[in-house]
């Protein structure tokens, strides 16, 4: 069996750098794929943040923030809003492309990030034996594939292009320790100039998410003080500077919620904000009716969530996630066998991993998606351990992209049957199927080839869920412009099943009232005379084959793509009726006049 070496650098790969440099390019470019389309994945808290946004737009100010809705009006801090009024011209442009490239851009940015880090912490690796490629390349390459793993995680792609927090928060606070990994030493020593910045960038940061990151930043630059200022264990706290130290994390942290009360001291309702986001958003998440240490320790929602967190948002680099994990502690084990220590910026890179888990699993409520964060660290650590993993992860990788592929398929022939339209995809769109399926069976097959195409299936798939919803965002999802043209002005009932997701008829319905029904599960809404009483105009979504009512006339209908199935479906009607499962028939009807 070929021995472990933890000096050992991630080759080239397929063809060397430029290669991985050009399909690195072309996977950020992939982000702008049906990017202002209705249906890319996403978080339904998009919605609430658009509707936020354009109210607070059209009243002219910057505060205080505007809902139809006392209960998510002040949700999250005021600069994700100024973000979308800037990019939406106060309204005059607003398009959900314009809305979700700044997010984009972040994602980009972090990218650019991790990939210069990456490149710079290679440098640092003696070639192993047999290596030819010079060390710069080697670097270059290193760089490039984190880059393509940061954006082929699941958790990437449906979080860091629609309109959330997610990318901008993730860009400043990774973007702080990054810094740190750059150049520990001098960092670290700084006296004032660091900290006034990393309070700035982490002042930031929370004005897009929350003032409560300055918890997890706050122990992690603790950690970082600790362990590479003073090269000693956590737990050696009792040494010589560890004032200095504190005052400058604290220094930091007391910056960065300086910069968060910005938000209190422009606002015009500053009690408001206390009450809606301070206790309601935040605080909120530490009570628990069943109790602290039953819902911890729960199936759902325990601190298992948090624990296996950074492997579930790496979607379908799941396995290779593992895998770095794994390959990383038998690493280590044999650094502490061989004395070779760690460098410096990877450490920084576990320690922001730790930090961040150690905090969220706190709370009372947790989710994965907490600490995505971090993920870019995990795309880093994926990158340095690519070529001393096994093969075999890179294989169920290549299985579970060939699996990936087989769903977008399969969900791909339920909207042909749905819609009768045999043309609904292009053929372009099978054949990225048959290819993804293809390179994935090679890679199975040919040892050579198989880190690479893992590299490039992931996001291959998750093009091909772009491409799976595509239809959906052109004329099959769309009302004609004439409809459209109509409802101008009107008012029109649309349901909804989750909160601000009436907004999504913003966009469709451009320039009509919109006037929001309770429908948990749209497609079962039986009372639509009762519509009628409110408003001459509504929206009724039916399974495909199904009459939107009675006693009504329909003036225009579009397909859409459903959403928050009933748990009574169960999953195995994804697989066995996805026409049914997936898809539904929406139908703007009218009353009946007398």
């Amino acid at each position: 069996m070929k021995s472990l070496d933890p000096t050992r650098p991630v080759k080239p790969g397929l063809a060397g750098h430029v290669w991985w440099l050009a399909l690195a390019i072309v996977v950020a470019l992939s982000y702008l794929f049906e990017l202002g389309g209705d249906h890319i994945a996403r978080n339904g808290d998009e919605l609430v943040y658009a509707h936020i946004a354009r109210l607070t737009a059209e009243s002219g100010h910057w505060l205080p923030l505007v809902s139809s809705y006392d209960f998510m009006r002040n949700t999250k801090p005021p600069l994700l809003f100024w973000q979308a009024m800037l990019a939406g011209g106060w309204g005059e442009h607003w398009t959900l492309l314009n809305l979700r490239l700044p997010s984009v851009l972040y994602s980009w940015a972090t990218a650019l990030v991790l990939g210069l880090l990456t490149w710079h912490i290679g440098r640092a690796q003696p070639a192993g034996r047999g290596e030819k490629a010079p060390a710069a390349q080697r670097a270059i390459s290193l760089g490039a594939i984190a880059a393509i793993a940061y954006l082929s995680f699941f958790s990437t792609y449906r979080y860091g292009r629609p309109y959330l927090t997610s990318a901008p928060e993730t860009f400043w606070l990774f973007g702080l320790f990054a810094a740190i990994a750059w150049s520990p030493a001098r960092l670290l020593a700084s006296r004032w100039q660091f900290p006034l910045l990393a309070g700035l960038a982490l002042g930031i940061g929370c004005l897009y998410k929350s003032f409560a990151m300055v918890a997890p930043v706050g122990l992690g630059l603790a950690l970082c003080y600790q362990v590479l200022g003073a090269r000693k264990a956590p737990w050696q706290i009792f040494r010589r500077g560890i004032v200095i130290d504190g005052v400058k994390v604290a220094a930091i942290c007391a910056i960065a919620l300086a910069v968060f009360g910005l938000w209190f001291a422009l606002d015009p309702f500053p009690g408001e904000v206390w009450r809606e986001f301070v206790v309601g958003e935040n605080a909120g998440k530490f009570k628990s009716s069943p109790g602290y240490f039953k819902q911890a320790f729960s199936a759902s929602g325990g601190v298992l969530t948090i624990l296996t967190a950074y492997f579930v948002n790496a979607g379908l680099l799941f396995p290779l996630a593992v895998g770095a994990a794994w390959t990383a502690w038998r690493s280590y084990r044999l650094r502490l066998a061989t004395n070779v220590a760690i460098n410096d910026g990877e450490k920084i890179v576990w320690l922001w991993l730790l930090a961040l888990a150690l905090v969220f699993m706190l709370p009372d409520q947790r989710s994965a998606r907490y600490l995505i964060p971090a993920m870019p660290a995990v795309a880093v650590l994926l990158a340095l351990y690519w070529d001393r993993m096994a093969r075999m992860w890179f294989s169920l990788t290549l299985v579970f992209c060939l699996l990936g592929a087989l769903a977008m398929g399969l969900i791909a022939r339920g909207a042909v049957r749905a819609t009768r339209d045999a043309g609904a995809y292009s053929p372009m769109f099978w054949l990225l199927l048959l290819l993804i399926a293809v390179a994935c069976v090679f890679g199975l097959l040919k040892k050579n080839t198989t880190k690479p195409l893992t590299a490039v299936a992931a996001c291959a798939v998750l093009l091909a869920l772009g491409g799976t919803t595509a239809p959906f965002n052109g004329a099959l999802g769309h009302f004609r412009p004439e409809t459209v043209a109509q409802m101008k002005g009107q008012q029109v009932s649309v349901p909804n099943n989750f909160n601000g997701q009436f907004e999504r008829y913003q966009f469709l319905l451009s320039g009509a009232k919109i006037l929001a029904y309770d429908a948990p599960q749209p497609v079962d809404y039986a009372d639509v005379n009762a519509l009628f009483k409110t408003s001459r105009y509504a929206l009724v979504l039916r399974r495909a084959g199904q009459a939107p009512c009675d006693q009504c006339r329909i003036i225009d209908a579009r397909w859409d793509i459903r959403s928050r199935q009933d748990a009574k479906e169960g999953n195995w009607a994804a697989l066995a009726s996805p026409e049914t499962f997936w898809f539904a028939r929406e139908y703007l009807v009218e009353r009946l006049q007398p």
